[in-house]
């Protein structure tokens, strides 16, 4: 009688792996057709000049703020890319970053208890929240989803070593040094992507409800000294390049001195943007409906959550997860409230909503358990309805507030360098736009829908790096012209060429430029 060592794996043997793969390909799909386009956003175009131009710079002004890790995969990864062309490739290791991000978060969920779809679901829609976008779809933001894996690092070392919630374990010390080592790395690239651990944290705490109140707080508490040591020791790094005159510190890196102003702040600028989850806030310009409606929605569901979690298991249920909430919320935005600066950009909420989406899906879950017997399907059912709609909304966003309106600046201003002729050397100026000359349906910040060229640095950037494309030999191109931009057109004798980035013309077919005389 024969025996095979290999069996043909079952169905359920296979949804492991093939849901893996489905989240690794999850983020091509939705942003491919939008990062293929030839575009770049304000600062890229100085990033692409600098590391060819002045190598070391970037590392400086990153170090500077705290980013020295950052600065320096930026200017490794801006040198190769050359060119504007290259911009695509940046965005393609953002895309690959949350892909990988997304099948680890799903992998670290099944392994705290978080069933399959839900997982997957959960997983899935951290890719495509409006956070998510901005490492897509911004060619410099890619190092970020590199920072945010070593914070599911920094869970997954610290879980080995703390044991699950309520176990009484000894302390696994070389796996706490990996978490700490862990939290430092990434907060040495991106100051605030190391508290996505909080997101895992807070997704283990909600399906482990044998514990107690006070053993999830002294659970919860072991991690969060872990996370704090990490970013001590991120801190100690950084004054030390500073003390050592390896780097100047940076005059943005400074601490929040007026803390009850910058909670009311937060509370009013920086949450609702996470609480909202995929709904875009349109500030200061758009319809709000949506977006507020999708916050009242959330904190509506939430309180069924919790209502449903003490009717399961008492008011200790409803400490536990109130307690979380509280705690690695704050914990989430722990970096950017200590800091003194008020800038309320979704590159640093991953944390803050990813937090806010774990109570989300699980509120949703516990709403299902109602209705023993179609209640989890239709809670199912409500979660998948979600994230696919979310995922449509990232696909289109990508394409209309980025790729497109960000296209459109970009071959404005390579029309007008294509009149360059160096023999002549022109008088080249640039009529630059404000924020509401955006093509974009509506802008948020200097992230979505935003004008890149609204200042003369900008507009500098752009069309030395367009000059470069048609003169690659030449060692500066700025010699081949001469420049000059601002907000108003000086008398058309005074130049030779004019390219207007004003609304009217970047949305016209033919731009009115004004030829070498």
């Amino acid at each position: 009688m024969a025996f095979s060592l290999m069996t043909r794996p079952t169905p359920r043997a296979l949804v492991v792996p093939g849901t893996v793969a489905l989240l690794l390909l999850l983020p091509w799909l939705i942003y491919w057709s939008a990062v293929i386009h030839r575009y770049g956003l304000r600062d890229d175009y100085a990033i692409l000049r600098e590391a060819r131009e002045e190598p070391g710079k970037i590392l400086r002004v990153c170090a500077s703020q705290g980013r020295p890790l950052y600065g320096w995969m930026l200017e490794v990864s801006a040198k190769a890319a050359g060119g504007i062309d290259g911009l695509m490739g940046l965005r393609l290791m953002g895309v690959a970053g949350l892909g990988v991000l997304a099948a680890a978060v799903f992998l670290l969920l099944r392994k705290e208890g978080w069933r399959p779809g839900s997982a997957a679901l959960l997983a899935g829609f951290l890719t495509v929240t409006p956070s998510a976008q901005v490492i897509a779809n911004w060619g410099i933001c890619w190092p970020q989803a590199v920072a945010l894996m070593l914070g599911l690092g920094a869970f997954a070392f610290a879980r080995r070593a703390m044991g699950p919630p309520g176990a009484d374990t000894p302390v696994r010390w070389p796996y706490a040094l990996a978490a700490v080592g862990c939290m430092a790395t990434a907060t040495l690239i991106y100051q605030v992507s190391g508290l996505f651990s909080a997101v895992l944290l807070a997704a283990s705490l909600v399906v482990h409800r044998d514990v107690s109140t006070r053993d999830t707080a002294r659970w919860m508490l072991k991690h969060l000294l872990v996370m704090g040591a990490g970013l001590a020791l991120a801190y100690a790094v950084t004054q030390v390049l500073f003390k050592t005159g390896v780097f100047p510190p940076s005059p943005r890196l400074s601490f929040e001195k007026h803390w009850v102003d910058k909670t009311v702040w937060a509370l009013t600028h920086v949450f609702p943007n996470a609480l909202a989850l995929s709904a875009l806030n349109e500030a200061p310009v758009g319809d709000m409906d949506g977006y507020w409606a999708m916050v009242v929605l959330t904190l509506t569901l939430l309180g069924v959550g919790v209502a449903v979690e003490g009717r399961r298991s008492g008011f200790g249920g409803v400490g536990r997860w109130l307690l979380a909430l509280v705690t690695l919320s704050g914990a989430a935005y722990s970096v950017s409230f200590l800091a003194g600066e008020r800038w309320p950009t979704y590159r640093t909420l991953n944390a803050l909503t990813g937090v806010w989406a774990v109570f989300f899906a699980a509120s949703l879950v516990n709403l299902g358990t109602i209705w023993p017997r179609h209640g989890p399907r239709m809670a199912m059912g409500l979660l998948t309805a979600f994230v696919a709609v979310s995922a449509l909304l990232a696909h289109e966003q990508s394409l209309e507030l980025f790729a497109l309106p960000q296209g459109r600046e970009l071959a404005l201003m390579e029309q007008g360098a294509s009149l360059v002729v160096p023999d002549r050397k022109p008088r080249v100026f640039v009529l630059t736009a404000k924020q509401s000359d955006s093509t974009a349906p509506f802008h948020y910040l200097d992230e979505f829908g935003s004008v890149s060229v609204d200042a003369e640095w900008v507009a500098k950037e752009m069309l030395k790096a367009l000059v470069k494309e048609r003169f690659p030999g030449e060692r500066d191109v700025s010699g081949l012209y001469r420049f000059a931009a601002g907000p108003v057109a000086p008398e058309p004798r005074n130049y030779d060429i004019l390219i207007d980035m004003r609304r009217q013309h970047v949305s016209a077919a033919s731009p009115i430029l004004q030829k070498p005389r």
